[in-house]
């Protein structure tokens, strides 16, 4: 199992080897987690998505009641150009606030480099006064935060590919089971998964 960043368990879908320094992996994934909208054109057998969730505001001292409050304060905000959560908030942004570069043109603001679980650190290390994160990141951490009214949602899918295998197959049924469901239900994650 791994856990990285979407787009690159997008490429990893796509045959790209994984990369750490010297190690290299070459294994090809059989099953895969992502946003709908990346499962699109992949080599997989089929598709179901099974949690959804919403973004929240997190922040250290001051409250902040809406995506238009960042602007101006010290900031960190996943990467629309690598995550789906940071296009949902360019999305937001720009619907509720103005122009999404006008915010990120910002020496005071911090566009995640490596994923955005990147954030929750920094704010704990007060590098920064707020930051953009799931939900369910918010309710985990324990931080203080702010969902404001108008949001959006993210959904996952999980994805079995072509190539898998017998077990592979066994274990994307599971991951549909009541247990799994009480999992993520127990993080905040609203189940859509039946």
């Amino acid at each position: 199992m791994e856990t990285i960043p979407p787009g690159l368990v997008r490429k990893r879908a796509e045959g790209e080897n994984l990369k750490i320094g010297n190690l290299e992996i070459t294994f090809k994934p059989e099953i895969v987690s992502l946003p709908p909208s990346l499962l699109k054109g992949l080599n997989i057998e089929k598709s179901k998505e099974y949690v959804e969730n919403d973004l929240a505001i997190v922040y250290s001292d001051r409250k902040v009641e809406d995506w238009c409050d960042l602007k101006g304060k010290k900031i960190a905000i996943p990467n629309p150009q690598t995550e789906g959560i940071g296009q949902l908030f360019k999305e937001l942004y720009e619907e509720n606030c103005g122009k999404y570069e006008e915010l990120v043109n910002n020496s005071n603001v911090y566009l995640t480099k490596v994923h955005h679980r990147e954030i929750p650190a920094m704010l704990m290390n007060k590098e920064i006064e707020a930051g953009v994160v799931w939900r369910t990141e918010a309710i985990y951490w324990k931080f203080n935060y702010t969902v404001p009214e108008k949001n959006k949602k993210g959904r996952l899918a999980f994805a079995l590919l072509k190539n898998a295998g017998e077990q592979a197959r066994k274990v994307y049924e599971l991951l549909f089971s009541q247990e799994v469901k009480a999992i993520y239900e127990k993080y905040g994650f609203r189940w859509v998964g039946d």
